[in-house]
C-alpha cells in the first residue's frame, strides 16, 4: 500500500500526555482540597469521571462545559465542593507547559518526514494546550497541518474529523491516508469508519476492544512503524 498523507494522534502517540495529567493531578489535588483525602482514591474517582467526560465529547458533546465540571464532580464524591472552572484552568496551565515526549517520537516524525510523507496532526484535545505543546517540544516542524477537535468543532471517532482532514488533501484518495493513534475507540474506531487504513500502538490500556476495533497494523513500539514505511 502506497501512504502519502500520515495523520499522527499527539496524547501519548508522539507527546508523553501522562507526564503532564500527573503533575497537573498532584497541583490540583494541592490547591483544592481541604479535608483529609486519600490522594491515590481521588484519582482513580477523576480518572472514572474523565472516562466518562471523553466518551461524551468525543460522541459530541460540548468540550468546555464539560471539562469545567470534572474536578468539582470528582471532589463531591468526597463530600467538598470547589470552583470547577478554576481547578481546571489550574490543570490547564500544568499541562501547557508539559514538553514531555514518547521515546523515539522525534526519530519517527524527522524520518517520516524525510520520506517524503504529508504529515498530519489529528488530535483531540483543547487547542492552545496542543499548540503549546507542539511549540514547546519542537514538533511543530514536522506538521504542516494541525487538526484539533476543539479548532474544527469534531472529535475522533465522527468522520466529520477525518473529512476536514480529506479535504485539505483534495487530490488525495483515501487509500493514501494512514491514521497513527494509541487509542482504540478514538483512532482506530475513527479511521475505519473514515476507511482509510491505520497503526495501533498498541500500550495495553484497550486490550478488551481489540477486536471490536481492528487496525490494519498493530505495533508496541514506534521504532516498529518505521519498519512499515520506510
Amino acid at each position: 500500500m502506497t501512504y502519502k498523507v500520515i495523520i499522527v494522534d499527539l496524547d501519548d502517540t508522539v507527546l508523553d500526555f501522562k507526564a503532564g495529567e500527573v503533575k497537573g493531578l498532584a497541583t490540583v489535588f494541592k490547591a483544592f482540597q481541604t479535608a483529609a483525602v486519600d490522594y491515590e482514591a481521588w484519582v482513580t474517582a477523576y480518572s472514572k469521571i474523565n472516562h466518562r467526560i471523553w466518551r461524551e465529547i468525543e460522541a459530541g458533546a460540548a468540550t468546555q462545559p464539560l471539562l469545567n465540571d470534572r474536578f468539582s464532580k470528582t471532589f463531591a464524591q468526597f463530600d467538598q465542593v470547589i470552583d470547577g472552572a478554576k481547578a481546571e484552568a489550574a490543570y490547564r496551565q500544568v499541562l501547557d507547559a508539559n514538553d514531555a515526549v514518547v521515546a523515539g517520537a522525534d526519530t519517527l516524525l524527522s524520518k517520516l518526514n524525510q520520506a517524503g510523507y504529508q504529515l498530519v496532526v489529528g488530535t483531540n484535545g483543547k487547542t492552545a494546550t496542543q499548540y503549546s505543546r507542539l511549540a514547546l517540544t519542537g514538533f511543530d516542524r514536522y506538521f504542516k497541518q494541525v487538526v484539533i477537535s476543539q479548532e474544527i468543532g469534531h472529535a475522533k471517532p465522527s468522520t466529520g474529523f477525518f473529512d476536514h482532514i480529506f479535504k485539505l488533501y483534495p487530490d488525495n484518495t483515501k487509500s493514501e491516508f494512514l491514521m497513527i493513534g494509541d487509542t482504540l475507540a478514538s483512532d482506530i474506531q475513527g479511521a475505519n469508519q473514515a476507511g482509510i487504513d491505520s497503526i495501533w500502538i498498541d500500550n495495553d490500556k484497550h486490550l478488551g476492544l481489540v477486536q471490536a476495533h481492528q487496525a490494519t497494523y498493530r505495533v508496541q513500539s514506534l521504532s516498529e512503524i518505521l519498519q512499515i514505511l520506510t
